[in-house]
């Protein structure tokens, strides 16, 4: 049982390689777009479409700790899928939410911007050169939202296991590298990397439950939860109420420590 995430440029190939490979393995496929959509808390087209990262990153400081509560929001939504291994995602830094998991395979996919470019522009029926320079600003907003968000560069190459260019191969040739690779012993799961999976996808879905403590501190450790706030001393009861109730939807929780620190 494996994990792969796939990280692609905007436009080419990227999708059709990950679906081509979930056929292939007879693995799900998830994609950052299909979480949102689903997303009634960030039912917003800027965010959605992420053309322009000045103004996606104004509409989450509209929010109060927006940024934060979108990265809670779509590490939960992830894991809770990719906790079931056999998953293939695509979209953008999926495997910041565990990167050091044994059984990931992280897959970056490129291709010649001038290739990606008579494609598009063939697709959309425009001049190539307006092509050009929307994919160019596109690949530029794409790096700073992952930057802003999540403090990683998703062009380095020594973030992934693997980069594959698909000008260089047919999507099936890519598709045969990535379903021979994640056969490899590295990417077999362990039970302690399952259970870090677990662990990993508990705390992010306790992090998105705790919607009124955005900057919540949330560890778990077989399946133990320990859940660390600051706040007035003479609202501790309250905040220890509260942290309650909001988790108590989550079935996965064994145990729980609740720590509030005064302000100082």
């Amino acid at each position: 049982m494996s994990i792969i995430c796939i990280s692609r440029g905007s436009y080419y190939r990227g999708r059709e390689v990950a679906q081509k490979v979930a056929d292939t393995l007879g693995y799900g496929c998830i994609s950052r777009d299909s979480l949102l959509a689903s997303s009634e808390e960030f039912d917003i087209p800027e965010i959605k479409l992420m053309r322009n990262i000045q103004h996606a990153t104004q509409i989450l400081e509209r929010y109060s700790f927006g940024r934060e509560r979108y990265v809670n929001y779509i590490s939960s939504a992830i894991l809770r899928h990719l906790k079931q291994d056999n998953y293939v995602y695509h979209g953008i830094a999926g495997q910041f939410f565990f990167y050091d998991v044994r059984h990931l395979l992280k897959v970056r996919i490129i291709a010649d911007l001038e290739e990606r470019v008579d494609a598009e522009a063939t697709r959309q029926n425009i001049p190539a050169d307006q092509v050009r320079l929307q994919l160019k600003h596109d690949d530029e907003e794409r790096q700073k939202w992952a930057l802003f968000l999540y403090g990683i560069d998703i062009i380095d190459p020594s973030i992934y296991d693997m980069v594959i260019n698909v000008s260089a191969m047919s999507v099936d040739d890519a598709t045969q590298l990535i379903c021979q690779a994640v056969q490899l012993p590295c990417y077999q799961a362990t039970e302690k990397s399952l259970a870090k999976v677990r662990d990993l996808s508990l705390a992010a879905e306790v992090r998105a439950a705790l919607f009124d403590f955005p900057q919540a501190g949330v560890t778990v450790i077989g399946g133990t939860v320990y859940i660390n706030v600051k706040a007035p001393e003479e609202q501790e009861a309250a905040i220890r109420a509260r942290i309650e109730q909001n988790i108590a939807g989550i079935d996965d929780i064994d145990q729980r420590e609740i720590r509030v620190d005064p302000y100082y």
